[in-house]
């Protein structure tokens, strides 16, 4: 039987260089930080700023050495009192996107960081499927900011 080829570090650097070339194509996008810890993963942060949007924010981007995945997220801080009030109004409206939500574990200055996060699988990796993930996550962010304030 025949084994399946995993990906190695070759590959993850180049989705990442691919990102970088797909990105900055429609926003301000540049490589914050990046990691090859010792265990073979790949973290990487980008700072976006996106055309429509004054703010920037940070997109996390994990690949696991000789997974078929990449994982990017998008944090959302929230004040502690309304995460208790609205964490299960937030998970549904990011179930409609098909989007994980992550909660740190404790509050940190009264605040709670919740990633956002979506997979891409590598072998299907391109500028189209990079362009639909980021958009996932941008809407499904917009999408709760915009529940919040509502109520």
């Amino acid at each position: 039987m025949k084994e399946k080829r995993r990906p190695d570090r070759s590959d993850v650097e180049a989705v990442r260089d691919q990102i970088l070339d797909f990105a900055c194509a429609k926003h301000d996008f540049k490589l914050e930080s990046e990691d090859f810890p010792f265990d073979g993963n790949w973290n990487g942060v980008f700072l976006v700023k996106f055309r429509d949007n004054p703010e920037v924010d940070r997109l996390y981007c994990e690949a696991p050495l000789g997974e078929h995945f990449i994982r990017f997220g998008l944090d959302l801080e929230l004040d502690e009192q309304v995460w208790q009030q609205t964490h299960e109004d937030i998970l549904r409206e990011a179930s409609g996107y098909d989007v994980a939500v992550y909660p740190s574990h404790a509050p940190e200055g009264g605040k709670r960081r919740c990633r956002l996060s979506l997979r891409a699988w590598v072998p299907n990796f391109g500028q189209r499927i990079f362009g639909l993930t980021l958009s996932n996550l941008i809407d499904c962010k917009k999408a709760i900011l915009a529940m919040l304030a509502r109520k």
